[in-house]
Order: structure tokens, then sequence, then C-alpha cells
């Protein structure tokens, strides 16, 4: 990077509770930064006082701004300095010119849920909503389109949790969580609008005498270790892609500092990187206790290898047959269908924690070397090893 280069002054700044996904920005926007566009970033970071601390509010000069929900005051001081900004939240103040935004797609990440629990053999599904939030009602809609394609509806737990006091707000979620969710016919697979309102929920459940995963597998998104560790049993949630939209919402930025105009209608839409399974979604009891028993067996074996759909029969203390029969009436596929889907689901996250070698994995699961592996995974997944670890 040419240190004679004019380094702008960009301001960063994030709500208290999105910090935990938010510092994955920071990642992409120094990829940017290392391409040749120089940035000093200033944002709002707490030191226990070691470091001058620094507010950006309606009164902050600068080159440009990183925002998530800017005030409608502070948009309109902004714009009077003549400060370009991008918004990395969905919500856009309505009436205001605003910002251009770069953000997660949340239509995919409702796709994706549903996906997901379908993809566990449950007929029943839940979603918890805030109708007041603008993310909320399009994570909704690609779960609702996803599922009715497959022929599901959803039940919708409207709980508009931002129009409550602060000071009362995490009470009454809880309360209305507590009396919403009791209601729900397990199994049901339950997704959650954000990782927050995940663990409201998991919590809510308990208090109700609902077991999760077994009677209600939970599913957040955004996958802020934070949240999804803050509950017991561990959240699964939709990965947030933050390398990607830091990189994106600088990219957009820097071309507004550099003069162009960009309409403030602008909106980049990033795909969520893939679901982070947890205990939240890792067993369902369903009303076959058979198929039960023989999931979790599944579960057992291909952790160090696979098992053959006749051994699962004779370990399930049934005939094969009676097996499949029971399978196809539970989950809509066979024994061997469901014992490849969840050999390749262990196997994607093998791949996804992109540590160990191909050859390695290979043989923890089972296979003769890393080929055989590869053409099943094809097989199964649709794509390469490959490409399922670079996504």
């Amino acid at each position: 990077m040419d240190p004679d280069l004019q380094q702008r002054r960009v301001g960063v700044r994030m709500a208290d509770w999105a910090q935990g996904f938010g510092y994955r920005l920071f990642g992409g926007i120094l990829d940017y930064i290392r391409s040749g566009h120089p940035m000093t970033l200033e944002f709002e970071q707490p030191s226990g006082g070691d470091l001058p601390p620094v507010r950006i509010s309606r009164g902050w000069k600068g080159d440009g701004l990183l925002v998530f929900r800017p005030r409608a005051d502070e948009l309109a001081a902004w714009k009077k300095l003549g400060i370009p900004g991008v918004n990395l939240s969905t919500e856009q103040i309505p009436g205001t010119a605003g910002f251009p935004r770069v953000t997660l797609d949340n239509r995919r990440a409702g796709e994706m849920a549903a996906d997901h629990l379908l993809a566990m053999g449950l007929r029943n599904f839940a979603y918890l909503h805030d109708s007041n939030r603008f993310y909320a009602a399009e994570r909704l809609a690609g779960f609702r389109d996803r599922l009715a394609a497959a022929g599901f509806g959803v039940e919708v737990i409207d709980i508009p949790a931002s129009t409550f006091k602060p000071s009362q707000r995490a009470n009454q979620f809880h309360r209305m969580a507590c009396h919403r969710l009791s209601a729900l016919k397990p199994p049901c697979g339950l997704f959650a609008k954000d990782d927050i309102a995940a663990v409201v929920a998991i919590r809510a459940l308990r208090q109700a005498g609902r077991r999760v995963p077994e009677d209600v597998p939970v599913l957040g998104v955004a996958d802020d270790i934070v949240y999804c560790l803050a509950t017991t049993p561990p959240l699964s949630s939709i990965r947030f892609p933050g390398r990607a939209v830091g990189h994106e919402a600088a990219r957009l930025l820097d071309r507004q500092m550099g003069g162009e105009r960009i309409d403030a209608r602008e909106r980049i839409q990033i795909p969520p990187r893939g679901i982070v399974r947890r205990e939240s979604t890792g067993r369902v009891e369903y009303p076959d206790p058979v198929v039960t028993r023989a999931i979790a067996t599944i579960g057992e074996r291909i952790k160090t290898g696979t098992v053959a759909a006749g051994d699962l029969a004779r370990l399930a203390g049934v005939p094969r047959e009676s097996l499949r029969l029971r399978f196809q009436e539970t989950l809509g596929r066979s024994p061997k269908q469901e014992i490849d889907r969840l050999r390749a689901e262990h196997i994607g996250e093998q791949l996804r924690r992109g540590v160990e070698p191909l050859e390695q994995i290979a043989e923890a699961c089972g296979f003769g070397g890393s080929d055989d592996l590869c053409r099943f995974f094809k097989r199964v997944k649709g794509c390469t090893a490959g490409e399922w670890r670079r996504r």
C-alpha cells in the first residue's frame, strides 16, 4: 500500500447487542483496506480506560460512516455535514433518505432454516416473529415459502419485543414466550428471528416443560457465539457472513467517498454461510420410538464410520422391511437415505472447520480414501468437498 495515499477517516458503530456477530465485519474491512484502499477506522470500543473514548454521534466529523440502525436525527445531521455512509442493518427509517445498505440475505436465511428443519423429518413448524422488524418479516417470508413448496404450513408466534419498554422488555418477552410456546405440538421445529429470540425461546420452553431438541428443535440466526453458548443446550444457528458484509460495505462506502453518487435505496444482500449445528437441533423424538432409536444409533456410528441398513434394523430390534416402512412413514425416506444424509452432514461439518486434511477426514469417517469420500459427498450434497469447504 502506498503510504502517500490519503487516509480516509471512517467511523464504525454497532449496537451493543450486535457486537458479537458485528466484529466479523472487521476482517472484510481489513481485506478491502489491504487491497489498496487506505482507511483509518474509529469505532466505539470499551477499553477499560486504557484508550480515549470515541463517540460516534450526530456531531462526529469524518470522511465516511459504517453504522448499524442509525437514528433519524443522526442521519439528518450527517447528511447536512455531507458525510456518506452505509447502513449495516436491514432496518430503514421510513420517510428518511437513509444510507445505502449491505445486509444478510434474510430471505435466503429463512429458506435455509426450512431446509434444515425439513431434513430432520419434522412435520410441524413455528416461527418466533417480531412484526415490527423488517428483517424478521423477510426471514419469515423465505421460511414460509420454502415450507409451502414442501406442502407444510408454519405457525407464526408474533411477540413484538422491540416495542416493549427497555426496562420491562426481558421479563415481558419471557412471559409471553412461555405462554405462546407451551402450546406447540411436539415434535415441532422452531425457527427464531435471531439468536437472542432463540435463547429466550429455549429458556421459555424449558420452563413450559418442553424438551429442546427432543420436543422442539430450535434454530437461530447470526451464530453469535456469546448467545449460542448462553443457553442449554447450545444453539444451532445460521452463520452471519460478516467478512463478506464488511468487505462489500467498505467497498460501497469507498465509492461514495470517491465522489460516486449511490442511490440511498441501494441494497447489497449477502447469502448466509451455512448452518452451525449444535445440540439445539441435534435430536428429535418422533412418534415412532423405533425410528427415534435408529436415528440416534446412526448419529453415534457415523462419527467413526457408518452403519449398514441391515445392521441398523438389527440394532433397532425390528425386521429390515419393517424399519424401512417405519422410516418412510415418519421421515418420507429410507434408512439408507437417512444414513447417507446424516453421514454427509457430519462430513460437511468437518470440512467447514477447515482444519483437518481431506485424507484424515476420510479415514475418520470410514472411507477408503479421499476419492471415495469426494464421490460420496458429491452424490449426496450435489457439490464437491472443495466447493463446500470454500462456502
